[in-house]
């Protein structure tokens, strides 16, 4: 059985995930067919079609899948074939919308639970990254970049991106080190896998 990427974030639990990566897709706000949106001069997690015409500008495949409930919103980014997701978090409870953190994530499906030196050992090589196991085993990924109100300008925004998803591509032996049937990044991601609950 080949083990492919999976998708993940982080601030929610397993259900709100399930039901958060079953959303449809959404479209960017202003954008004519075939051209991407301009990037905006600043980043804040409550405008999530801002982060996505960003993350678009820069030259990223992109999805956006809008809040459901009580889930937050997302943004699904794929890099030759290792998904990670953009979730807009830290969110005002009276007005869901508002958020003030952007979390980048990441996780791998493994076959066997990660060791306990792998998790410690990453933590240690990628400082500014968590990395740690979660109940099945499998290791999470995950960057949290506050925006608050004011935002944080959109090439500070693209810099973090680009050195969390150079930190997660670096990840990839490391997360399926010791495991069996381990994916070459040249599969696929999984489409239909979604989180344990």
């Amino acid at each position: 059985m080949v083990k492919r990427i999976v998708r993940w974030g982080a601030a929610l639990t397993g259900a709100a995930l399930a039901s958060a990566l079953a959303c449809a897709p959404v479209a960017a706000q202003n954008e004519a067919p075939g051209e991407p949106a301009a990037a905006p001069s600043t980043i804040t997690a409550t405008q999530a079609q801002d982060v996505l015409a960003a993350v678009k500008a820069a030259g990223y495949e992109a999805t956006f899948y809008d809040r459901e409930g009580e889930d937050s919103a997302y943004i699904e980014i794929d890099v030759d074939g290792l998904v990670s997701l953009i979730f807009m978090a830290d969110c005002d409870e009276a007005i869901p919308d508002f958020c003030e953190t952007l979390v980048l994530s990441t996780k791998w499906d493994r076959t066997v639970p990660i060791s306990d030196a792998a998790i410690a050992t990453a933590n240690q090589q990628h400082k500014y990254v968590s990395v740690w196991r979660d109940e099945d085993g499998d290791p999470l990924l995950q960057w949290a970049i506050l925006t608050r109100r004011e935002g944080i300008p959109t090439p500070v925004f693209l810099d973090g991106l680009e050195r969390y998803l150079s930190v997660a591509q670096d990840f990839w032996d490391v997360a399926f080190e010791g495991d069996e049937e381990a994916p070459t990044q040249e599969d696929e991601p999984a489409t239909d896998a979604g989180p344990a609950s």
